[in-house]
């Protein structure tokens, strides 16, 4: 059946119609490419190679883009004819391969050192170890990428990846120095303050390393960079004990904040050992006595409690034990305070008899009483809030302990009743 000129003519219009369409779909793949929004660019300067020609340009761009947006597929076949052996190319198919998410840290490291000046190849090193956890290399490439574009906002990026490995470090060195991992923290530190100097994290971490290790020299030298924060002041602290200078070290933690649970501990025990420092040689031999004996607690209690001698106000006893003692003004003073008689009429006082647990207790509630101090609570091994624990045998520093305790006065602010 022959085929009439309308026939012809409406099939000739459609025929067109579907070509001029196909010619429009794919001028606009072509000149129109969806854009970039997230990733680095590969064509932007400064590029090694051969210039691409603007049609392989568009077409790299074009992968990279459809390849930010989860379609492996076109973003291959865009960047099919890109030439063989061009970094361009190669960067392309990793950023392809970065988006379907693999791990490509290691392969475009190798092409950014192959081109050192590729500064969308560091650009995509440094996302690509960010995303793989390597914060190091992250920083180190970024930092690469920020230098070679610095116009653009990657100086932001590598500063973000210093300060994630920044925090990391010190992380690190904590978790080892609680897990008594010494060299582990130290590195750790070492390496982070490297990174950043005026890190204050690390360096306290690096001072109570080099304490455990004894070198106070090299955890000295890191003081003068801490704050006086509540951690750096009790590190001030220690230090300024391992060296004896305990008089600083209670200046050191007579200001951390009244509510850091360290701080009356370590007041307590520096106040202490300042004493001893300075004890005279009495006092000395009385504080380091294993079991103590009356006539060194008497010198405790006249050393420690100074006041003690302005209530020996009572007749002055005459106790033969103790003419030939070096302690006998001591043993006379706490006499006539009333906080440790003796036998006047047997004129006894007992001197080198040792000091019990009862006698202590006995002790301890006088000294109150002559102090106008609330009795003390003894723990007995019974649990108490504050309560003084007497330790058997009494020792010189036990006994220090107690007297310090029920001298303090309400003024202290380590006062406990």
């Amino acid at each position: 059946m022959p085929v009439s000129a309308t026939e012809i003519s409406s099939g000739l219009r459609w025929a067109a119609a579907v070509a001029v369409a196909a010619v429009l779909a794919v001028a606009c793949r072509t000149a129109a490419p969806p854009a970039i929004r997230r990733a680095p660019d590969p064509t932007l300067a400064p590029v090694p190679g051969l210039p691409l020609t603007v049609v392989q340009a568009s077409a790299a761009r074009a992968a990279v883009a459809f390849a930010e947006r989860g379609d492996r597929v076109e973003a291959e076949q865009q960047a099919h004819d890109l030439p063989a052996g061009h970094p361009v190319t190669a960067l392309v198919a990793l950023e392809v391969r970065l988006f379907s998410g693999e791990d490509i840290a290691a392969d475009v490291r190798t092409l950014a050192e192959a081109n050192p000046d590729y500064a969308a190849a560091w650009a995509v090193t440094g996302l690509a170890a960010r995303r793989a956890g390597n914060l190091r290399l992250a920083r180190t490439a970024l930092q690469r990428t920020a230098d070679l574009w610095p116009a653009a906002n990657w100086r932001a990026a590598a500063e973000e990846a210093e300060s994630a490995l920044v925090t990391s470090l010190v992380s690190m060195a904590s978790a080892r120095l609680a897990d008594g991992d010494a060299a582990g923290a130290q590195a750790a530190s070492e390496e982070c303050l490297n990174i950043r100097p005026s890190e204050v994290a690390a360096r306290m971490v690096l001072v109570r390393v080099h304490l455990l290790s004894g070198d106070v020299a090299a955890a000295a030298r890191l003081l003068p960079a801490l704050p006086d924060s509540a951690e750096g002041l009790e590190l001030k602290g220690r230090v300024a004990e391992r060296l004896g200078q305990w008089e600083l070290a209670v200046d050191f933690y007579f200001r951390m904040p009244a509510g850091d649970p360290r701080r009356c501990p370590l007041l307590v025990e520096a106040r202490h050992q300042w004493r001893i420092a300075n004890a005279s040689p009495l006092l000395a031999r009385a504080m380091k006595a294993a079991v103590l004996t009356r006539r060194g607690l008497a010198v405790i209690l006249t050393a420690t409690v100074p006041v003690v001698a302005e209530l020996a106000q009572g007749a002055v006893p005459v106790f033969e034990d103790v003419v030939q003692l070096a302690e006998r003004r001591d043993v006379v003073t706490v006499a006539r305070a009333g906080v440790m008689p003796g036998d006047e009429v047997a004129r006894r006082w007992a001197p080198n008899r040792t000091v019990t647990g009862r006698e202590m207790r006995e002790v301890g509630g006088r000294l109150a009483r002559a102090l106008r101090r609330p009795a003390p609570t003894w723990c007995d091994g019974v649990a108490a809030v504050d309560c003084l624990a007497v330790p058997d045998p009494v020792s010189g520093e036990g006994a220090s302990a107690i007297v310090e305790r029920i001298a303090a006065s309400e003024e202290d602010p380590c006062h406990r009743p």
